[in-house]
């Protein structure tokens, strides 16, 4: 698209949810709803409407391949991980969750389990059931 062409169309989108990369759930949802609106109505589209459809459809698509598959069993380490990411967290964060930092890290790094305690202080922070940080 030529950039003195662009459509008030596409900028009405841009508006409404920037072409910027995704980085949380609640980031994926808002695409996703955008883009179904967007899907509905497919054949009536602009060209700039087109042009944005096709790149919030490849952010989507990235941070979709990111997250953790459904289907595979997920080491509880690696899960914390990738919701620490996607929520943009560091274990400082997470330090009133599981009690020290050493205790955080050592769990990160494959070399000790979460306590049950912590595994559901976590769960609840991140709207989870406890299972899935425990070694089962």
């Amino acid at each position: 698209m030529n950039s003195s062409k662009i459509d008030s169309s596409y900028m009405k989108l841009i508006r409404e949810f920037p072409l910027i990369p995704l980085r949380s759930k609640s980031d994926l949802d808002r695409a996703v709803k955008v883009m179904k609106k967007l899907t509905y109505r497919v054949s009536e589209l602009s060209s700039g409407e087109s042009d944005y459809l096709s790149v919030l459809g490849t952010l989507i698509n990235q941070f979709e391949s990111k997250m953790p598959k459904l289907v595979e069993k997920i080491e509880p380490r690696e899960l914390l991980a990738f919701l620490m990411e996607c929520n943009g967290l560091s274990q400082v964060d997470l330090v009133e969750f599981v009690g020290h930092k050493s205790n955080l890290s050592a769990f990160l790094n494959g070399k000790r389990s979460l306590s049950k305690k912590s595994a559901c202080r976590l769960a609840e922070r991140f709207k989870v059931s406890p299972e899935v940080f425990l070694d089962i």
